[in-house]
């Protein structure tokens, strides 16, 4: 919601020079060059700022993933040359439209409208940034609970025909903190499981193959089991000296708790204040191979060795295992 209300505000503040002298009867139909650059810059400088085009390169991007577990890459060139083709593709046919209407005398010159387009970048980008930060902290202030930003993808390497995503989603509008899923994809289908929110710092996961196949994924907060087949994530704690996996429930969990033994002599979890029952998975760790981490994007172990990962304490019974080799 709050993209959506900053590309409204920012067009309309752009606007304000346009319209006023569109209804303005004395500047209506002055017909100058730097008259007409006035009146249509600022509907460039829009559609070169716009929200529509990191969408766009977004969507583009994920093209290619269904069919090949990769995204594309787009050179940073295209990025910035594609939006420019467009501004400029709505400032000079509106400079035109604007003389014919008007019977100008002269030929349009678009000199001055790509002059007041190049001088005018800055203090927009500007004005962009702060509105962005403006309304993102207005929104999260209304409701806190409700800030949601996009959902950022990070590709893995494929497991046999199932590919897999590491999805992140800002919930504050300036501190470092997440909703995580994990997205499995066949074919056509595509199943998400909820992971457990990051209420404070960086993205760092280091992910481990076990001798079963199976992954298992380690941040400074939680240790997940994750059976790519099964398309299930578990997370583990130890207790009494044994290891136990319990399934993470595919919601926003709220409140939690490492294993506890009940008074039927059963293992549990407490999440969203219900008990899941753990099963022993004990010695599923052992042999365990190193094979990659997730920063800003996955990095496999020949890009980035092993770094171990600072735990946080007090999130729970953490498994006790040491992942330097």
């Amino acid at each position: 919601m709050h993209i959506l209300i900053t590309e409204l505000v920012f067009f309309l503040i752009l606007m304000i020079v346009p319209a006023v002298l569109w209804i303005v009867p004395g500047t209506r139909r002055k017909n100058g060059a730097w008259m007409i650059a006035l009146k249509t810059v600022p509907l460039g400088l829009y559609v070169f700022y716009s929200a529509v085009w990191r969408m766009l390169f977004s969507a583009v991007r994920r093209l290619p993933f269904e069919r090949s577990g990769e995204y594309l890459m787009i050179p940073l060139w295209l990025q910035i040359c594609l939006p420019l083709l467009a501004a400029f593709l709505v400032i000079i046919p509106a400079g035109l439209f604007i003389r014919r209407k008007f019977g100008a005398e002269k030929k349009y010159n678009p000199v001055p409208s790509i002059l007041l387009f190049f001088l005018l970048l800055p203090p927009v980008m500007v004005i962009d940034s702060v509105l962005s930060i403006g309304v993102s902290i207005a929104c999260y202030s209304r409701d806190p609970a409700g800030y949601r930003g996009e959902w950022d993808s990070t590709p893995l390497p494929p497991e046999g025909d199932t590919r897999i995503t590491f999805d992140s989603q800002s919930i504050h509008p300036f501190l470092a903190e997440y909703n995580y899923r994990l997205s499995f994809s066949r074919g056509k289908s595509v199943f998400r499981q909820l992971l457990f929110v990051n209420y404070g710092g960086r993205t760092h996961f280091n992910l481990y193959r076990l001798k079963d196949g199976r992954l298992f994924f380690q941040d400074k907060d939680w240790d997940y089991l994750v059976d790519v087949p099964e398309q299930k994530v578990y997370m583990l704690g130890s207790f009494e000296g044994k290891v136990y996996a319990a399934p993470v429930p595919n919601e926003e969990i709220h409140s939690w708790g490492g294993p506890e033994r009940q008074q039927d002599g059963k293992i549990t979890f407490s999440l969203n204040l219900k008990k899941i029952p753990a099963e022993d998975v004990s010695g599923i760790l052992d042999g365990m191979v190193y094979y990659g981490c997730i920063r800003w994007k996955f990095h496999p172990a020949a890009e980035m060795p092993e770094e171990p990962i600072q735990l946080q304490a007090g999130r729970g019974r953490r498994v006790p295992v040491n992942t330097t080799r």
